[in-house]
């Protein structure tokens, strides 16, 4: 089944995926230079030892998750919610997904529709790992920062911040993995070896597919909304982090939803015999404050949601008390 070692993959994947971020320039190359990349990833991994991990493929979406999934007319969301608009601006990175070549009898279990919902699901977790890249990266950058003694008050400011996104993305990934997909696959994986019947090797399928998708929050539009522009936040962040700590020319761009958050950070590259200045320090403050009261502003607003939903759906007990906890270093 399609179960090859996806994460080492995306590790070793991502750090071929990095130049090749805008969905144009993905499609223009995936026909030769992706699939060449992916069959490396694979091939250095614990997935070589599977039979079936030729039949892995590239895949490109058109759209974003959140707009594909509105226009799944079979998944039952139980929501009722605005039509989705699709960002302006969609990296290939969010679009990225794999495919399989389900050969027969596989196929009478694995159909096309329940292909794409492992998709969707690939594709969720993808964007999280890559989440989490960035974020590992800002860290290590503000430790660079600390390594040249630079300890003022806005890199204690920053880290502070870029700690607590990491806690959401490391909660949030935990949560997907070890309290969702992985125990469910135990439990499939069990009633699957005392099936007497296709029937019910598809059904146990089926509801396999279904529970994850819904655990996964997929299936909640207005949760999965709240998630994905929490990671938004912390990409604009990442971001921006790294352009002022490294001190890296970046062409002005003003379609980038972080640039002028930023434009602040990218005067402070200029040379200048304080360079740590109160007036230079005070700007990157309130720079790095403006990221925290949007970052803590929406964290706030999905504790609702996933506090009154928990007692309804359980298994987003955990999630809710991980997803609490994060911020608290700020009130202590």
């Amino acid at each position: 089944m399609f179960h090859v070692n996806l994460y080492m993959v995306v590790f070793l994947y991502m750090n071929n995926i990095q130049k090749y971020n805008t969905l144009g320039l993905i499609k223009l190359i995936l026909g030769f230079d992706f699939q060449s990349l992916l069959d490396i990833a694979l091939r250095s991994t614990a997935a070589a030892a599977d039979p079936l991990h030729e039949d892995v493929t590239c895949s490109v979406d058109s759209c974003s998750l959140l707009k594909r999934l509105s226009t799944l007319k079979d998944l039952q969301t139980g929501e009722t919610v605005a039509e989705t608009e699709e960002p302006l601006s969609v990296t290939g990175v969010e679009t990225f997904s794999v495919n399989y070549k389900v050969k027969w009898p596989l196929s009478l279990v694995i159909s096309r529709k329940a292909l794409t919902k492992y998709q969707l699901i690939f594709r969720f977790l993808f964007h999280c790992k890559h989440v989490h890249r960035q974020l590992c990266a800002a860290w290590e950058v503000h430790q660079g920062a600390r390594a040249r003694d630079r300890h003022g008050t806005a890199i204690s400011t920053s880290s502070i911040l870029c700690r607590n996104m990491l806690k959401f993305i490391n909660s949030l990934l935990h949560y997907l993995t070890f309290e969702v997909l992985e125990p469910n696959w135990h439990v499939m994986h069990n009633k699957l070896e005392n099936a007497k019947s296709i029937d019910e090797v598809i059904q146990y399928h089926d509801f396999f597919m279904e529970k994850c998708l819904k655990e996964c929050s997929l299936l909640s539009p207005i949760l999965l909304k709240k998630l994905e522009k929490l990671k938004l936040v912390c990409l604009q962040y990442a971001a921006a982090t790294q352009w002022l700590m490294n001190s890296i020319e970046v062409p002005e761009d003003t379609d980038n939803p972080s640039y002028e958050s930023c434009k602040v950070l990218l005067k402070l590259r200029k040379p200048s015999k304080k360079p740590n200045s109160p007036t230079q320090e005070s700007s990157v403050i309130q720079c790095v404050l403006k990221f925290e009261r949007e970052f803590t502003s929406e964290l706030q607003s999905l504790r609702p949601i996933l506090s009154s939903r928990a007692q309804a759906e359980p298994y987003l007990t955990h999630l809710a008390q991980l997803i609490l906890g994060v911020g608290m270093d700020q009130q202590m």
